[in-house]
């Protein structure tokens, strides 16, 4: 599967090219899904926590938590340039009861893999994939941890996120005069820190600047402020901290690339919601919460064959949005997969009728090639 997942990515970057690339970047997405199964013999089943605000989804679910990673690539339709996910890895996380995996720590004492020896792998995969090309990755709020972000920081893999509204932040620390006298005592272990921020206020200590940035392809005006700070337990560098006003709680967003301007931060953040999109196509027309085996090898080749299969597809679909046989009437989207699938049931039943029906007039019918119906079909 390894080998499947390093073509398939050669292969969008053959096809996809400069598309593939944000802001002189790969950009990938991380999110997570549950899918729901009955205890039993599979692996790993137990119940987690649903965090949807969707009352009518219960606060549980019994079943299976899945970390997927994909790449974003722009393409084109029409007039618009929307981002699109491709998903390409999936990890099962381990729970607390029959965990599916471990890890040896550094004292050689065998532990139950953590949310984050499930998750982080997965960008280092894809980041050796991709060897020394620039690397980003943006995720949801609850990747905004120091586990997270020093891991990514540790493979020179940049990350956008968002923080919690409680969060704080730190001011370098400000020089001590020199006296010429040495302090006695032991030296401090940690570095030092200057002033102490809680983030959102910073909406009201410094003026807000406005901005222009394109969110889900429309022009929007924002008022903000930015300012490089420390963040708890992430040592190694500043992040850069971009506060958004709104009407409720402010934003606050995060990235470690110091270079990006404030707008190409927020743009990519909203790129973020590409990857939900494709979670969801993926549970409705791909199954890839269908597989039944309690191997769990078994389970984790259904659900990889299934994310490439779809990924497959969305480069295929591409090659084809004004074709002819994909005309339909029904006011789907551009990209639907219902859209799709009639206009190829359409087809697919002209051409069989075509050869028994000998009196019927087919001279309106339109073909499809056979490699598209054998990815579909």
């Amino acid at each position: 599967m390894n080998k499947i997942i390093e073509i398939m990515i050669n292969l969008m970057k053959e096809n996809l090219k400069e598309s593939l690339m944000i802001y002189g970047a790969y950009l990938a997405c991380i999110d997570t899904t549950l899918i729901s199964k009955v205890r039993g013999k599979m692996i790993g089943i137990q119940k987690w926590p649903v965090h949807s605000g969707n009352p009518d989804r219960g606060e549980y679910l019994v079943g299976h938590h899945w970390a997927l990673l994909g790449l974003i690539g722009k393409v084109i339709i029409g007039e618009k340039n929307p981002h699109m996910c491709f998903p390409l890895f999936a990890n099962l996380i381990s729970g607390q009861k029959s965990p599916p995996g471990f890890v040896v720590n550094k004292d050689g004492i065998t532990e139950n893999m953590n949310f984050w020896d499930e998750v982080c792998p997965l960008v280092t995969q894809l980041r050796n994939i991709l060897k020394d090309s620039p690397v980003r990755v943006v995720a949801d709020a609850y990747f905004s941890k120091a586990s997270f972000i020093n891991w990514m920081l540790s493979i020179s893999v940049n990350v956008i996120t968002r923080m919690r509204v409680d969060a704080v932040g730190w001011d370098d620390p400000v020089p001590e005069p020199v006296t010429g006298k040495k302090k006695r005592g032991r030296k401090p272990t940690k570095p030092k820190k200057g002033k102490q921020w809680k983030i959102s206020h910073l909406l009201k200590e410094f003026p807000l600047t406005e901005v222009q940035v394109n969110i889900y392809g429309k022009m929007n005006t924002l008022e903000i402020v930015s300012r490089k700070l420390w963040i708890r337990d992430v040592e190694k560098q500043q992040v850069n901290i971009v506060v958004i006003k709104t009407k409720k709680e402010p934003i606050i967003l995060l990235s470690t690339d110091l270079e990006l301007s404030v707008e190409k931060i927020i743009e990519i953040y909203s790129m973020r919601f590409s990857i939900e999109i494709a979670i969801r196509d993926l549970k409705q027309s791909f199954g890839i919460g269908d597989y039944q085996s309690v191997n769990t090898l078994a389970i984790k080749r259904f659900v990889a064959l299934s994310i490439i299969s779809f990924s497959l597809w969305r480069m295929a679909i591409l090659q084809e949005l004004y074709a002819k046989w994909l005309y339909s009437s029904h006011g789907y989207s551009i990209l639907s997969f219902k859209r799709i699938s009639q206009a190829l049931r359409k087809v697919v039943i002209q051409s069989i009728f075509q050869k028994f029906a000998l009196k019927a007039n087919f001279q309106n019918s339109i073909s499809v090639s056979k490699q598209f119906v054998r990815l579909i079909v």
